[in-house]
């Protein structure tokens, strides 16, 4: 589902240097189409800026409690041609956060901003991620399939745990008829957003039934295989 989320705003001086607090930024694991504009400001009263570019990337150094990269830019930069005077303007990055994205971990991105004429900065920004808050298994897509298919689910963190504590999951594929015909999922999992891919390959087309159930949640669904 795309979701356009404006996060926040930044204000860039290209001839001065000035200090911000550092802010961690909450995002959902999972979605897709995500905004961030930042407002591109020149507080030289005489002089034009000329190719500005901006380009996001991943913190190179990254502390512990960081994972690998779990946001992917649809641009690896932009630039503004010319920036006059006092001039201010906007550019947007869109971005999509992998539904992996551990809750209990942080990613950080640095923008570097640089014109022709030299002058650069780089701003840093921090991540969250926030975690499911409940149970939660989806559809599979595609439905009808032929012979792969993704199932999606969530499991939440107790009120009164850790994300980090771990539950007690299961996901099984039956037939129509109830036999047990693939267990994809049979594992202590954290809180998290979780998908899993299912081959059925060596399956007769028609309707099976994926069940999740964990110590305090069951849910059933359909699907239908093809060929």
């Amino acid at each position: 589902m795309k979701n356009k989320l404006v996060l926040f705003i930044l204000f860039i001086l290209l001839l001065l240097s000035e200090s911000f607090a550092q802010t961690i930024y909450e995002l959902t694991p999972g979605t897709k189409g995500n905004e961030i504009t930042l407002t591109v400001a020149n507080v030289s009263e005489t002089n034009p800026a000329a190719n500005v570019t901006i380009k996001p990337h991943p913190t190179l150094s990254k502390g512990e409690g960081f994972q690998e990269k779990a946001i992917t830019f649809h641009q690896s930069e932009q630039t503004i041609e010319i920036l006059n005077p006092k001039e201010e303007k906007e550019v947007t990055f869109v971005f999509d956060v992998n539904r992996n994205a551990q809750i209990n971990k942080r990613d950080s991105i640095d923008f570097m901003i640089t014109s022709s004429d030299g002058i650069m900065m780089t701003k840093q920004f921090v991540f969250g991620y926030a975690g499911p808050k409940e149970f939660k298994l989806e559809q599979n897509f595609p439905n009808p399939f032929n012979p792969t298919t993704t199932i999606q689910y969530q499991i939440p963190a107790s009120p009164k745990s850790s994300p980090k504590e771990r539950t007690s999951v299961t996901l099984r594929i039956y037939d129509i008829l109830g036999s047990e015909v693939a267990t994809l999922i049979n594992a202590e999992q954290e809180a998290g957003y979780y998908e899993v891919n299912w081959n059925a390959s060596n399956l007769a087309s028609g309707v099976y039934i994926y069940r999740l159930q964990t110590r305090s949640f069951i849910s059933v669904k359909k699907m239908m295989l093809l060929r």
